[in-house]
């Protein structure tokens, strides 16, 4: 179920501020208009007076330094140069031990469309920590996004999708604060010693890579002509929860939810009303249990596709690490976009993070659980020089993660 129209337009309200006109009433059609009040849509504006010089501003997440995400329109700027300046890009809130990996702006490049549905790269400049968009428009309007957006019906369509065929079956776990379902797929039947794989993705809105790994994943799971999907199907039970975040998609925030919370800082003791989403997943998962958890993500600073293992949890053994090692090898043949090679961040903690998912996971059931991150920019070793990490390699890495599970189903249960 989906919140009603109303309750839709109350959510977005907060952004209509965001319009900004240039001219007098005669010169209403050259006027220019920055608006990000849609779905997903984030950004303020300080001033829209001179196409060259537009300044904008990052909206951070409540009391979030750390925002990345923009998603917004500008109208009235055909065929002219534009210079789009984001005047508060400075503030960044880096992770620790990241001093050897380049900060988010740098090498970056924005992503524009025409019409709002097909994206391509455009470009970037970055000089004394301030990032600005240069592109001359072709039409009346353009729409600009820091990744591709995911929209709530494009989930709602791989629902229905999942639907059409007699292995999946959706369960609501609950709604979420905004009023949203929050959807569960359960695909395969239950059967004694059935291995239980769960998948996630979105748990962070503005890193919508993980929702086009998510279709990847399920189209492919779901296809009758692979006899790989259908033999994962036959003996395994999947959980597959495309969208944990859904209230944060649709209010364009970059990394929390309605209440303000980052659901992957919440799993070690979460809060029922700060982060119900994580409350929802969470007591499923202990009821049906788990043999294997991927969580989706993306990473706006990472040159390289990132795999994650359980590896310093206080109950780590060397079971789970050699299945890591097993899985991400078989990933790494499956697809080479992903290397084994490429390191954790700053180096390995000595400790995990039980707040977040796949650290909680990992020590909760034992099991193999593995962190996905993709990169915001692009696969350093294997570039796309025109669209960078793109809709496209996401869809096809979610595809590829089926061979790299197949290699280590038969050993996910001790």
């Amino acid at each position: 179920m989906r919140p009603d129209r109303g309750h839709i337009d109350s959510r977005l309200s907060h952004s209509i501020k965001c319009d900004h006109t240039l001219g007098s009433v005669s010169d209403r059609m050259r006027r220019l208009s920055v608006s990000s009040a849609f779905e997903g849509g984030s950004i303020d504006v300080d001033a829209a007076d001179d196409p060259q010089d537009v300044r904008l501003r990052l909206k951070p997440d409540d009391d979030e330094i750390d925002t990345h995400w923009f998603y917004f329109r500008l109208t009235g700027a055909r065929d002219q140069d534009c210079k789009l300046t984001f005047v508060n890009s400075d503030r960044m809130a880096r992770l620790a031990g990241r001093e050897e990996v380049p900060d988010c702006w740098t090498g970056y490049r924005p992503w524009v469309s025409d019409d709002g549905e097909a994206w391509r790269r455009t470009d970037g400049e970055y000089q004394n920590g301030i990032f600005s968009i240069r592109h001359r428009p072709a039409r009346d309007t353009v729409h600009f996004a820091y990744y591709p957006p995911y929209r709530m019906a494009e989930h709602d369509r791989l629902i229905a999708f999942a639907l059409a065929d007699k292995r999946a079956r959706l369960e609501v776990l609950g709604r979420t604060p905004d009023g949203w379902d929050l959807d569960m797929l359960q695909i395969g039947t239950p059967a004694a010693g059935k291995p239980k794989c769960w998948i996630m993705g979105r748990q962070h809105p503005s890193e919508t890579m993980a929702s086009f790994f998510m279709e990847g994943f399920v189209r492919r799971l779901l296809d009758p002509a692979d006899a790989l999907a259908r033999t994962l199907t036959e003996e395994a039970v999947f959980y597959v929860v495309p969208t944990m975040n859904p209230d944060g998609a649709v209010r364009g925030r970059t990394r929390t939810n309605a209440r303000g919370m980052n659901l992957n800082r919440a799993w070690a003791e979460p809060d029922p009303h700060k982060a119900p989403e994580v409350v929802l997943v969470r007591d499923r998962m202990i009821a049906e249990g788990a043999d294997f958890c991927l969580d989706a993500h993306g990473d706006e600073e990472l040159p390289y596709v990132f795999l994650g293992g359980p590896l310093n949890v206080p109950s780590r053994t060397d079971r789970v690490a050699d299945l890591f090692a097993a899985y991400t090898q078989a990933q790494h043949r499956a697809n080479p976009d992903y290397r084994p090679e490429d390191p954790y961040p700053g180096g390995m903690p000595a400790e995990a993070d039980l707040r977040m998912a796949w650290n909680w996971v990992g020590e909760e059931f034992g099991c193999l659980s593995v962190l996905l991150e993709q990169p915001f920019k692009d696969a350093g070793h294997a570039p796309d020089p025109q669209l960078g990490w793109s809709p496209a390699r996401c869809t096809h890495f979610g595809a590829t993660t089926l061979d790299a599970l197949a290699a280590v189903l038969p050993e996910l249960r001790p």
